[in-house]
């Protein structure tokens, strides 16, 4: 199933974030963004235990791309603490 996925990608880009402590912090401004918007309806919004379960649950994986998928992608561009590409390679 895989497969059917990944083949018609062309090009595989990675936004590269500087570490993966700056992936919660960035994680955290778009569930305050969201509940912001959301006003006073809240659905699906995680608070920070939520969030920092969240976060776990992917912190393998994404330790993995970040040291990992640079030497696979066609291209890559570090961003900055605050998301401003930083660097193309």
């Amino acid at each position: 199933p895989y497969r059917r996925l990944f083949d018609p990608i062309d090009r595989l880009i990675l936004l590269r974030a500087p570490d993966f402590d700056i992936v919660y912090r960035w994680r955290r401004e778009q569930e305050a963004a969201l509940r912001k918007a959301a006003a006073d309806r809240g659905h699906g919004i995680m608070d920070d235990r939520a969030l920092r379960q969240f976060i776990m649950h992917y912190e393998r994986l994404t330790r993995h791309i970040l040291n990992a998928m640079p030497d696979t992608a066609d291209l890559v561009i570090q961003l900055d603490a605050a998301r401003v590409p930083i660097g193309i390679g």
